[in-house]
């Protein structure tokens, strides 16, 4: 039985992951992986189709909602909003209390 990866795995990243990071992921993949750049690889559009759904049901907050709970992931476990700071730090310029969200660094598969 083949093992199916989950939309998250397809791209590389955590279920917390941000819309922004979502974005950075397939965009990154989406050029390292392209058919135009893989020339005679037959794999090569069958994975382009697979990033693009996965791509198109987790930047749509609605659709990602609905396959969260397909696939079995408990909402109240995570925030994707990210960590919320006490101060400041380093003296950078900020309010008590506002959300940071980690810096996205890709790694290719």
């Amino acid at each position: 039985m083949k093992h199916e990866n989950t939309l998250y795995e397809v791209l590389g990243l955590s279920p917390r992951a941000s819309t922004e990071v979502i974005r950075a992921a397939y965009r990154c993949l989406a050029q390292h992986h392209h058919p135009d750049k893989n020339a005679g690889a037959a794999v090569a559009n069958d994975r382009q189709a697979l990033m693009n759904r996965a791509y198109a049901v987790l930047s749509d907050p609605h659709q990602r909602d609905v396959y969260d709970l397909r696939i079995g992931l408990n909402h109240s476990f995570f925030d994707r909003r990210g960590v919320p700071l006490a101060t400041p730090r380093n003296g950078a310029s900020g309010v008590a209390g506002q959300t940071m969200s980690r810096p996205f660094a890709f790694r290719p598969l």
